[in-house]
């Protein structure tokens, strides 16, 4: 793995209520990006990320895992959390490292307690907050009610609609450029997909616009901004916790998670975003680092373990220098 500066590194604590995906939408990332072999599940106690032996015998995330991936020329460190409120000090941990955090949803299962935990836990942060909806083609699954109920509850604003057909997600509609993509090709949104997405659009503006003095004037004018605006705007609103973006598909057929992690790229903060941190160095005195080489060593260790193989390990966050 190559080195990144600041710029091109994504620290995102992925969070939730216990069940709703998280693990399983990471492990499609690794599977179908060919980081692993195999596409595991912690439900059938063979998941590469939950491979602890307390894991695999509740068959449900106990700790806390560091998910590192390349994409796109950006380094992308994903920290996998157990929604289970026994293990809550996990995703603490997680959050006080994380620059962004994505909290997923089931489409069958709907905002839960977990969720709301979650989100009010990063927004006490000030930590950006994206939103996936899974599992939008299983069983009883309501994915609309779903995202409409994020929109009123979290003003978060849909920038993906799962394509279904024959009760299976086949594609993504792409709310900003109002495109579809199937099988990796990108298509004219058909009628039958043409309403929702430009109501869904048309909103996706509207609320874009309003975080925005330009957009809104122009927005005001009758004015269609360009995609480009958009997304320009999007971003630091993104950054900044005034827009709360939400995305959709099915984890388990690789539907919609590479418009995820394309999103997360485009929009989550990188470390040379975030504000400088406040720390005491060695004589107890408080400094202030920003995040550069130049700067002096700081950094925060958010994980202590013991590994069968190589022994006690400790993860930390590098904020400011060389480590």
């Amino acid at each position: 793995m190559k080195e990144y500066s600041g710029k091109f590194i994504k620290n995102v604590a992925v969070v939730g209520h216990t069940g709703s995906g998280k693990t399983e939408l990471l492990e499609s990332i690794l599977f179908n990006n060919k980081i692993t072999d195999r596409f595991g599940k912690a439900v059938d106690g063979n998941s590469i990320i939950d491979y602890d032996g307390e894991e695999v015998k509740r068959g449900m995330s106990v700790y806390l895992h560091l998910v590192p991936f390349e994409w796109n020329n950006c380094k992308i460190n994903f920290i996998d959390t157990p929604g289970y409120l026994d293990f809550a000090g996990e995703q603490t941990a997680a959050l006080a490292v994380a620059d962004a955090v994505l909290i997923v949803v089931s489409a069958r299962d709907g905002i839960q307690s977990g969720t709301s935990k979650a989100y009010h836990a990063a927004i006490s942060r000030n930590l950006p907050v994206f939103f996936y909806v899974t599992r939008v083609d299983e069983d009883n699954a309501k994915w609309e009610e779903v995202v409409n109920n994020l929109e009123k509850k979290f003003k978060a604003s849909p920038l993906l609609l799962p394509v279904i057909e024959g009760g299976k997600a086949v594609g993504i509609v792409d709310v900003i450029n109002e495109k579809v993509h199937i099988n990796g090709k990108e298509t004219e949104v058909s009628a039958q997909f043409k309403d929702e997405a430009d109501a869904r659009h048309a909103e996706l503006v509207e609320a874009v616009a309003m975080t925005d003095d330009d957009l809104t004037e122009k927005f005001l004018e009758g004015e269609e901004p360009t995609a480009g605006e958009l997304k320009k705007v999007l971003r630091r609103a993104t950054c900044e916790c005034t827009a709360v973006p939400v995305t959709c598909g099915s984890a388990y057929r690789n539907k919609g998670v590479q418009k995820l992690i394309d999103a997360v790229v485009e929009y989550m903060p990188a470390p040379t975003d975030i504000p400088s941190i406040k720390g005491t160095d060695l004589q107890g005195n408080e400094v202030e680092r920003h995040s550069s080489d130049d700067e002096p060593f700081s950094a925060l260790a958010f994980k202590i373990m013991t590994d069968p193989y190589v022994g006690k390990l400790a993860f930390f966050r590098v904020y400011s220098g060389v480590a």
